[in-house]
């Protein structure tokens, strides 16, 4: 792996990292890909009981797709599909992942990193973590798989307000919505995080692979009925994307301003 996504292994966890604190980790096309390919290479394994997804040490869990990798130029339908693949691959690598695959996340978890979190079958984080929805304030289209996924994970109101608001959700409200599972204290984080993954670990390895595959059979079908009818949606991404509002986000985005949208 690259030194922006490190492996580790802890006994029969393996421990994925993003590690780009420059950038607050937000996702790269290579740390997309390596993030896949690391996923696929846990679920061949039989010795492991679980994957943990997370920052490195006290860094966020991320800040979301790497806009900086975004082309600067009009785009088709093809290359809209294109841009929000890797993060499709990954999705579906955490779903087809026989063992559970644990999202634990710090300080914040953004857009296209959030989409991710809400795929990982337990989802933990430390207090004053906020999670957040943003496409709208750049004037994105977002995929209608990862809304989906938002909407079995929080409802179809919650999932409503935090993608047309845009705004941040607190740790008390995530945790109420049940967009995370367990809150743990800042200063016990590691040790309480280790303390989940032995139940985890303790339980039986053949059920739980089980109970995943049945739990996750319906949405694995029905998001490959929604891949092979997205081409209106990603033509929309496109047209989105080929805006004057996003070109009026990226800038203000580099020019620490507020964005001022025509709707064009």
């Amino acid at each position: 792996m690259t030194g922006d996504l490190l492996v580790e292994e802890n006994g029969p966890v393996a421990v994925i990292s993003f590690n780009r604190p420059a950038a607050r980790n937000a996702l790269t096309l290579a740390m997309l890909n390596g993030l896949a390919e690391a996923l696929r290479r846990c679920a061949s394994r039989t010795d492991l009981r679980a994957v943990v997804l997370r920052g490195t040490g006290e860094m966020p869990f991320s800040a979301g797709y790497n806009i900086d990798e975004l082309p600067g130029r009009t785009i088709s339908t093809e290359e809209a599909r294109t841009i929000h693949a890797p993060v499709r691959e990954v999705a579906d690598a955490i779903l087809a992942c026989p063992h559970p695959v644990v999202g634990a996340a710090r300080r914040f978890v953004f857009g296209a990193a959030l989409d991710i979190f809400c795929h990982c079958d337990l989802r933990v984080c430390a207090e004053e973590t906020s999670f957040c929805m943003p496409p709208n304030r750049f004037g994105f289209l977002y995929p209608r798989e990862g809304m989906q996924r938002l909407v079995d994970v929080v409802g179809a109101t919650r999932a409503t307000q935090m993608l047309l608001l845009g705004e941040a959700v607190p740790t008390h409200d995530a945790a109420a919505w049940g967009l995370v599972h367990k809150v743990f204290a800042v200063a016990t984080f590691e040790a309480d995080l280790q303390g989940f993954l032995q139940v985890v670990e303790g339980n039986a390895p053949l059920s739980m692979r089980q109970t995943k595959r049945v739990l996750l059979a319906e949405q694995r079908e029905r998001n490959a009925q929604l891949q092979q009818s997205s081409d209106d949606m990603y033509a929309r991404m496109a047209a989105c994307l080929n805006s004057a509002d996003v070109r009026e986000s990226m800038a203000a985005f580099r020019e620490k301003r507020k964005p001022r949208f025509t709707g064009q």
